[in-house]
């Protein structure tokens, strides 16, 4: 069997797409044998890709882009999630976005997935995050869902796993970033990994594609396996259904990348760094099917 390890960022269900894969013995049956590696830090997960620590993984689309500023070979070879999924969980003085102006709100840092949506979305909502509210920072590990519980803040932008909680808890969820064209989960590896693997490379990305099916097909054996990585959801199911439901429609069947949304990404990393504005996505994506 090929050995191989495959890293994930964060314990989020967008990422479990290889517990799911690997519970269901898809990788054994490809002739791999897996490793999966969570390192529960998205740039993290970045640096182990460029190191070859871990050769594969699964970035967020913010976190890719910002170190190839830094003139590494990453490539994006699938397109796991092509369109954010966060949810704005707020207190019941929150009834419209228009509600927002004025209050204390929280934000993931901007360099990371949920923080860079939420500022895209501000912008859509037409929203000045400087001047018509307070944008309360939480920090590396995301304390915003915290500090909602707490009421230092009277809205944040969630992962599902943690919106639908806050919804069980008694708070609203007032809008979400479905219509937001902007990539969010892509399969990564290098132009050097890939250049002296890629046949492995092309096997990992067709277990993907089959564990995606798996997940839409096996409702019931995926959610045991959400379960058993998020033990909290075994004691709220509706909380899992929803979750499920989610990333059911979100998964990209084909595994192909959107380039648009990789482009709407760029162009939100720019306004942080100019030196995306050089990047396009056709130079760093590589399909595998």
């Amino acid at each position: 069997m090929d050995k191989i390890k495959i890293g994930i960022g964060t314990s989020s269900i967008g990422r479990f797409l290889p517990y799911i894969g690997q519970a269901a013995g898809l990788f054994e049956q490809a002739g791999l044998a897996v490793e999966i590696v969570n390192q529960l830090d998205e740039e993290k997960v970045v640096t182990d890709i460029v190191s070859g620590e871990t050769p594969i993984g699964t970035p967020n689309a913010p976190s890719l882009i910002f170190s190839l500023l830094e003139d590494n070979d990453l490539v994006i070879v699938g397109g796991v999630l092509n369109r954010p999924a966060f949810f704005l969980a707020a207190t019941s003085s929150i009834r419209t976005i228009a509600d927002l102006k004025g209050k204390k709100i929280g934000i993931n840092q901007p360099r990371r997935m949920a923080g860079m949506v939420m500022l895209a979305l501000l912008r859509r909502w037409g929203i000045d995050g400087q001047r018509d509210l307070t944008l309360v920072d939480g920090g590396v590990n995301d304390r915003t869902f915290e500090a909602l519980q707490k009421s230092d803040i009277v809205a944040a932008l969630l992962p599902p796993e943690k919106a639908f909680f806050a919804e069980a808890q008694g708070f609203k969820i007032v809008a979400d970033s479905h219509d937001l064209d902007c990539h969010w989960v892509p399969l990564v590896t290098t132009r050097r990994f890939l250049a002296q693997h890629g046949e492995l490379v092309k096997k990992v990305a067709a277990v993907y594609v089959e564990s995606i099916a798996y997940y839409r097909r096996e409702r019931g054996k995926a959610c045991e396996e959400i379960s058993r990585q998020l033990p909290v959801m075994q004691k709220h199911p509706a909380v899992l259904a929803k979750c499920y439901d989610v990333f059911a429609a979100g998964f990209e069947p084909s595994l192909t990348a959107s380039v648009s949304s990789i482009d709407a990404a760029l162009r939100e990393v720019t306004l942080q760094d100019a030196r995306a504005g050089n990047l396009s996505a056709q130079s760093f994506v590589v399909p595998m099917r």
